[in-house]
């Protein structure tokens, strides 16, 4: 290095790279001169902030060399002091700092300089500027410290550094002195003497000396060391970054591996260093092919200012080399840990590995333990995760919790590993058929599997012809060997060559995953072609081709015979081999030979198709073509079959793709010939002229032979009067004749002979009688026409139906007509005035609940109803002024069926009946003895609508009060109603409602008894919310209720109605059932109109006859809405009972639940109960009965907190249905009227009587 540039520590090809101007210093020469015990300032500008450096104090990362020349700086006096200010810049250099040494001593000489301090690289000239200071004190002439001189290159340098810049100097060891020459050796007053190494490498030491004033100083020893000159490698340990606490002690190693007798210096440079506080130890290690070399730096009792880099640098003179570290001292232990790539991780099953990665720092290191799903897995102490091989099974929740257990420090973090898998289509894996039956409906089914689920399900289909018509090359996948054709169309019912009836996506559960099932319902199969599903989702895609060949031939090929039953022997029998043209050729027929297919030790051998023909005769068949099917057959006749020719017959073929033989066998039974053998002969017969004989000639045996009839040896033929039937085995004479009288031979013959019986026919009596009787016959017959038209006149024109027997002869509950007839059902049904009638003057009317087009139901005042002096108030059933005689009837009928049906507790109960003149009042319970009470009759439907408007205040007229009972011996005071039903409705509340009316509807059954309109409107809600089924009927004008719909002449709740009462007027319990779904569905949407948006007209019930339902209401729960479907099932006897719904509403209770509902079977009901009813509803509770039940306990109130109040969302689908004690089956897909509206088509439908 040159005196002219002392500090080009970086490469000369940096500099062009900046164009920043360098700072400036107040001294402008490269030497400065100043005494010992002076103050040295040195100002310095730039364009950015500054740092200083100077000799033994702030070391310049880039002055390397700079370090390696200077002497460490002699310990500070007390007055010694340097410090850096800031000053005061300028307008082109805003930034200023001054460097300040007082006390100056010797050792202070050196370089001074001034770079960027935010400037990594260190350029003179450019980023820096340096001036050298010689700071003069003739009493130490040098400033250099005892060094050891490592000798390895043809010149060495002795560093003899001087604070005086002008002295003369020279180069002593033992006896010998070297003299500068400027040739050989120089000197440099800032680096020393340069002496060629042969001068002195034979010296132990030199010394440099000088002369002053005749005064001679010379300098410490320099040790000569002749070195290696290779420096293998540098390492420092720790590797990694040191991370230490406040107060724990720092050790680094900083190695060197070198060659044999190489002396290495070495540099520690960090943050700190002034303050001394660091040892540095040196050991040495002589090893087989090299030497060790090591500095070992302690650091006792670390604090944050001792953070940052440490750098070791070693050098033999010729080679440098360097290692750092960074060293962080934590005030306190931590622990910080967070994700690296969020919280959720996904991956793709069959991944060769995965990776959970996370993110910790940490002091001290903490323990790792690693959870999936909240269970440990062993054997994972690192806070990164690898999950090898990926599946499906390794998805869920890892946890990693960190501890400190010294600290009591612990910290957890969770990541969701999704593991996303390709959609597999699983009907790949079984053989499926490629040959369909013509004209027959037919499925094709993908179920696929994939996280996540396929988006879709695509069905595409191409004609059928090869692929290479359309492209040249064919590409086949490794995996499913499938053609990749390229003139797929997606499958439409529009556009389809086999018309479809539907394509229908769902989610079924199957083998505990939810798999996506996609079904193409193809009408009729009539062309062959090729179909495609496709699925596919955000990882992957499958396919699934379906060769879909359509034949005539359902297996491809068949045998075929004829006659098809066991031939008789001297038959002609044919047999037929069918085989599909495009899947099968070279037909051919044999016949086995038995003896043949046996071993040597005589066992059976099984039949191989491909050896055929060495077990069998091959025989000669007629190949035919059926060029509208696509099918051959090869016919083999064998005339006049004899019982020799029996055994077995095989058809081969062989398939055109595979080149395998395939083969169908068929044994052939031949039936000797016998003499044919009569049952029975014929007998003698006396007849009556005019009236039938029939005489029968009874074959044994499956084949009929010849038969042949004669009357007095003449052939009998079939005519006007005489008829064969049955093979001529038998012979019918219809109004006989005095000429039919005669012998009657019947021969019965085949190729084995004849057999023949014979019987005489005598005929007594005259024709003249038998005119007489024509003619009364036909007189009577005319008579009988006449009057019957007559009737039907007459029956038309008077028994035209009136609206009240319109409305009763529908709407009552009525006895199940398959035991007795209705009419006589209420005809002998018994009344007991004695028991039942109440007298009118102690009942006195109040004020109307409803009334329709027929009557009314009024609230009254009842006293003594329970044998007692008290008042209760009861609903009155009651004909409206001027009811006819049919009406009366009607009511009258309605009463005898209510005490047949008995008691129940969810069922209206009957408390009497004024039938004297003064009218027919049949009461219901419902009273109350409190005048607060107030009594409202409203179905659990019309307090829902009224609740729900109240509460969303779109109504402040429609208040939702709920009708309550109490027992008139209570004197516990009543809670007001309106409070009551302030409380809002559960999912437990509904459950409840429909148990109870399955309760109720299962009591009607048991007594034989339908009601025909059970709805909500005919429900009523009473106290501790118990149920009870009823019927309105006379109390509501159905020519008014938009819920009954005009049929014919008839006014019908087709809404509420079963198909086979709509279409066949057939009513039984399980049209009930499915009225009971549609009450459901009311209950569930909180009281909407069933069939919301759908006109009621024709084309309604065409279409919930074909299998159209309603969705699920809003608040239905996936298991209610089964239930609804199961009562809705096309065909009655698929529904459930009564008895199944009541088993399953009561499975969603839980056992508390399940305790009140057996509380309310017994027959004895409650004190009181309400009634509404259209014609029916009522129960029957005689006084005596009635007052013994008012002893019972019935303030409970039934509760059902069981259940899980969370909301379902509304389905259409259900592969499964509910069980209870009988399986309930529902539909796998539902078609509901919001999927498919409702179109302008009318349909034909049956026409509905009034009845």
């Amino acid at each position: 290095m040159s005196a002219s540039s002392p500090l080009s520590f970086l490469s000369t090809d940096l500099v062009s790279s900046y164009s920043m101007t360098p700072p400036t210093l107040s001294i402008t020469e490269e030497e400065h001169v100043i005494s010992a015990k002076d103050t040295l300032t040195i100002t310095c500008r730039g364009q950015h902030p500054l740092e200083w450096s100077w000799p033994g104090g702030k070391v310049d990362p880039a002055g390397k060399e700079k370090e390696t020349e200077l002497v460490a700086s002699a310990a500070p006096s007390s007055g010694r002091a340097i410090r850096e200010e800031d000053c005061e810049g300028t307008g082109t250099k805003p930034y200023c700092k001054v460097l300040v040494l007082t006390e100056s001593q010797a050792n202070d000489t050196g370089y001074y300089r001034c770079y960027y301090k935010y400037i990594d690289a260190k350029i003179e000239g450019t980023t820096a500027v340096s001036t050298y200071v010689f700071v003069r004190d003739f009493e130490q002439p040098f400033i250099n410290k005892p060094e050891t001189l490592l000798i390895s290159k043809k010149n060495t340098w002795v560093p003899c550094l001087v604070s005086i810049p002008d002295l003369n100097v020279t180069l002593t060891s033992q006896n010998s002195v070297i003299h500068p020459d400027g040739k050989s050796t120089f000197w440099d007053n800032k680096k020393g003497v340069q002496v060629p190494t042969h001068l002195i490498r034979d010296f132990l030491f030199v010394q440099c000396e000088t002369v002053i004033d005749k005064k001679v100083f010379k300098s410490d020893f320099f040790i000569i060391h002749i070195a290696g000159s290779k420096l293998y490698d540098i390492q420092l340990y720790p590797k990694k970054a040191m991370e230490l606490l406040v107060g724990e002690k720092l050790v680094l190693n900083c190695t060197v591996w070198a060659e044999f007798n190489s002396g290495v210096r070495f540099q520690w440079t960090y943050p700190g260093k002034q303050t001394q506080r660091a040892v540095m130890e040196p050991e040495r290690r002589s090893l087989q092919t090299h030497t060790e070399l090591s500095s070992i730096l302690t650091l006792h009792n670390v604090s944050q200012q001792d953070l940052g880099k440490y750098t070791c640098t070693a050098t033999n003179g010729a080679q440098m080399l360097e290692e750092s570290t960074d060293v962080i001292v934590h005030e306190k232990p931590f622990i910080n840990v967070e994700w690296r790539k969020g919280p959720v991780i996904e991956a793709t099953a069959g991944d060769e590995a995965v990776k959970l990665p996370v993110k910790v720092v940490a002091y001290p290191p903490p323990d790792f333990q690693w959870y999936k799903d909240g269970k440990l897995i062993p054997k994972q102490s690192q806070s990164s995760m690898q999950i090898k091989d990926v599946s499906e099974q390794h998805a869920g929740t890892y946890t990693l919790v960190l501890r400190n257990r010294l600290a009591g420090l612990e910290k957890h973090i969770s990541l969701q590993l999704i593991v996303n898998v390709p959609p597999r289509i699983h009907e790949k894996e079984a053989s499926s058929p490629s040959i369909y039956s013509r004209r027959s409906p037919q499925a094709l089914t993908c179920t696929v599997y994939g996280i996540p689920a396929p988006e879709m399900i695509q069905w595409q289909w191409r004609p059928w012809m090869p692929c290479r018509m359309f492209s040249r090359r064919i590409l086949r996948r490794k995996r499913d060997r499938m053609p990749e054709c390229k003139d797929w169309k997606d499958v439409s019912q529009q556009d389809a060559v086999n018309p479809i009836e539907s394509i229908d996506t769902w989610v079924e559960f199957v083998e505990g995953r939810n798999k996506t099932v996609s079904k193409l319902a193809i009408q009729e199969a009539n062309v062959s072609v090729m179909y495609k599903c496709i699925a596919s989702n955000k990882v992957g895609r499958d396919e699934r081709l379906i060769y879909f060949y359509v034949t005539t031939i359902p297996d491809g090929f068949e045998i075929e015979s004829q006659p098809s039953e066991e031939p008789i022997e001297g038959q002609d029998l044919q047999l037929s081999c069918n085989a599909d043209n495009y899947t099968y050729e070279n037909l051919q027929w044999y016949r086995l030979n038995l003896s043949k297919l046996h071993d040597e030790e005589g066992n059976p051998l099984v039949l191989d198709c491909k050896n055929v023909h060495h077990y069998a005769t091959k025989m000669q068949g007629e190949l035919r073509f059926q060029p509208d099917s696509n099918d051959a057959t090869l016919l083999l006749t064998i005339p006049n079959i004899s019982l020799g020719e029996e055994g077995d017959y095989v058809c081969e073929v062989q398939n055109r793709k595979t080149r395998e033989k395939h083969c169908h066998k068929k044994y052939i039974s031949v039936q000797a010939l016998e003499i044919p053998r009569l049952k029975q002969n014929l007998t003698d017969i006396w007849v009556n002229i005019s009236d039938s004989i029939e005489m029968r000639c009874k074959v044994d045996g499956n084949h009929v032979p010849e038969i042949s009839w004669y009357k007095d040896e003449k052939l009998v033929e079939e005519v006007s009067g005489i008829d064969l039937a049955d093979f001529n085995q038998r012979l019918s004479i219809q109004r006989v004749r005095e000429e039919d009288a005669g012998l009657y031979l019947c021969s019965v013959c085949n190729a084995k002979g004849c057999v023949n019986s014979s019987a005489s026919v005598s005929v007594e009596g005259s024709d003249d009688r038998t005119n007489v009787e024509i003619v009364i016959l036909i007189g009577t017959g005319v008579i009988a026409v006449f009057f019957w038209i007559l009737l039907i006149l007459i029956f038309c024109n008077i028994k035209r139906p009136a609206h009240a027997d319109i409305k009763t002869g529908y709407l009552s509950i009525i006895m199940d007509p398959g035991e007795v007839p209705l009419e006589e059902q209420c005809e002998y049904l018994p009344y007991d005035s004695s028991k039942w009638e109440f007298p009118r003057d102690r009942l006195r009317l109040g004020k109307v609940l409803g009334h329709g087009a027929f009557g009314k139901v009024v609230e009254a005042s009842a006293f003594g109803i329970n044998k007692s002096n008290s008042c209760e108030t009861v609903a009155v059933k009651m004909l409206k002024e001027g009811a006819t005689a049919s009406e009366h009837k009607a009511l009258m009928s309605e009463l005898k069926i209510l005490i047949h049906i008995g008691n129940h507790l969810n069922v209206v109960n009957l408390l009497g009946a004024c039938t004297k003149p003064n009218g027919k009042y049949p009461r219901a319970a419902g009273c109350e003895k409190s005048p607060r009470l107030r009594i409202q009759v409203q179905s659990i439907v019309e307090a829902v609508r009224a609740d729900r408007r109240s509460r969303s205040g779109t109504s402040d007229s429609a208040i939702f009060n709920r009708f309550l009972m109490h027992k008139s011996q209570t004197a516990q005071p009543i809670q007001e109603v309106d409070d009551l039903w302030q409380s809002p409705l559960t999912m437990e509340d509904l459950i409840c409602y429909s148990f109870q009316v399955a309760r109720g509807m299962e009591f009607l059954a048991s007594r034989k008894c339908i009601h025909r309109d059970l709805a909500a409107r005919n429900i009523l809600l009473s106290e501790n919310n118990v149920v009870k089924i009823c019927d309105f009927g006379l109390a509501r004008d159905i020519y008014k209720d938009p819920d009954y719909v005009r049929k014919g002449s008839a006014r019908l709740p087709l809404k509420w109605m079963a198909p086979e009462s709509i279409f066949d007027k057939v009513y039984t319990t399980q049209s009930d059932v499915w009225s009971f779904g549609v009450l459901l569905w009311e209950i569930f949407s909180l009281g909407a109109s069933p069939y919301p948006g759908v006109q009621i007209n024709e084309e309604f019930c065409q279409r919930l006859k074909d299998g159209t339902r309603m969705r699920a209401p809003e608040y239905a729960t996936a298991e209610i809405y089964r239930i609804m479907l199961s009562c809705w099932h096309g065909d009655p006897k698929e529904r459930p009972t009564f008895s199944d719904l009541v088993e399953i509403l009561g499975n969603l209770l839980q056992e508390n639940v399940q305790q009140v509902k057996t509380s309310l079977c017994p027959c004895s009901a409650p004190d009181s109960s309400l009634f509404f009813s259209e014609d029916d509803g009522f129960s029957q509770v005689p006084s005596s009965a009635q007052q013994n039940s008012d002893e019972e306990d019935f303030d409970m109130r039934i509760r059902c907190h069981s259940l899980a109040a969370s909301r379902y969302y509304n389905c259409v689908s259900f592969p499964g249905c509910l069980t209870g004690g009988n399986q309930i089956r529902c539909p796998s897909r539902i078609k509901t009227f919001e999927e498919f509206p409702m179109t302008h088509t009318m349909y034909k439908a049956h026409p509905v009587s009034s009845t």
